[in-house]
């Protein structure tokens, strides 16, 4: 897994994460093209009541499907996800049926959930700079 720079984008504020699967054959991040037919789908304004325009993505490289899966916190305390899918040399389209985000995500997803907890509900104030500070950086095998 890479540990990547936090993104601002149309006042998201988001941390990018990539797991390579055991079967990758590169660890090339999404262009600019690709990045923007996934974050379409977040909601705008950014910010609203109930919502501090703060998440992550996760871009999990593998053969014969890349993934990506996007969330977002909403509703004080929901993690709204959106996950995508391509095959090689395809483009990105919502899952269907029964494709979902990997085992190997849900560290990133855990991470990522008591963080907010940690930054976001457990304060007097909340603090989004703690918040898209703390990055999981543990290695995952996917």
């Amino acid at each position: 897994m890479s540990v990547l720079p936090s993104f601002l984008l149309d006042g998201w504020k988001l941390k990018p994460y990539r797991v390579l699967g055991r079967e990758a054959d590169r660890d090339a991040p999404l262009d600019d093209a690709e990045l923007q037919v996934i974050l379409d789908y977040l909601p705008d304004p950014a910010e609203a009541p109930g919502r501090p325009g703060l998440g992550f993505i996760i871009e999990h490289l593998a053969n014969p499907i890349d993934y990506t899966v996007l969330c977002w916190w909403q509703n004080k305390n929901e993690m709204i996800t959106r996950i995508f899918v391509r095959e090689a040399g395809g483009p990105w389209r919502p899952t269907k049926g029964n494709e979902s985000f990997c085992v190997w995500d849900l560290d990133i997803m855990w991470f990522e959930r008591n963080a907010f907890i940690r930054t976001m509900l457990s304060m007097p104030a909340h603090d989004p700079a703690a918040y898209l500070a703390a990055r999981f950086e543990k290695a995952t095998v996917g």
